[in-house]
């Protein structure tokens, strides 16, 4: 599966650090949405997996938070191929999320301020208002939840077998 994807990540505690050649940053405790695409080979599965995986060689920005102990991913929206990771950026500012960190994870898309963004709000929260407001706007999207990721390659095998649409509700 190839397509954009929103990342949900909670930062368990403040920390400090440096996302590869970006200066160094520091998050407060909280809610954080990461926007990426995974249109590479190995698509959206092999993406999510490395995401996943707390020993890896930092490649991406993303990989200097999703590595540390006290960040944990607790869901991911895939989306439709025909929403690029501007638009998604665009989207989640216009429900309130914040931009942090400037260049974080815009190497492809200079033009973005970050792909990194403040909830404000917890998990929960967070993930509810993504899901109705996708859902309100006809998005389509799937929602793999914390307890499914573990499982991960094989909810996706099956997606790809039965195909997907919008998620309603």
């Amino acid at each position: 599966m190839k397509g954009s994807y929103l990342l949900v990540l909670s930062v368990k505690k403040r920390i400090r650090f440096k996302p590869g050649s970006l200066p160094r940053a520091e998050l407060p405790a909280g809610c954080y949405v990461y926007v990426g695409s995974a249109k590479g080979p190995g698509g959206f599965e092999k993406r999510v997996l490395r995401h996943l995986k707390k020993v890896k060689k930092a490649r991406w920005h993303i990989d200097y938070l999703t590595g540390r102990k006290d960040v944990e991913v607790e869901s991911v929206f895939y989306t439709s191929p025909r929403y690029s990771e501007s638009l998604l950026i665009n989207f989640l500012s216009s429900l309130g999320f914040r931009k942090v960190i400037k260049g974080f994870g815009t190497t492809d898309h200079p033009g973005d301020f970050s792909h990194l963004l403040y909830s404000g709000e917890d998990e929960g929260k967070t993930i509810d208002r993504i899901k109705s407001a996708m859902v309100k706007r006809g998005f389509y999207f799937i929602l793999f939840e914390k307890d499914s990721l573990r499982g991960f390659s094989n909810h996706t095998r099956d997606v790809q077998k039965v195909g997907w649409g919008r998620v309603r509700g």
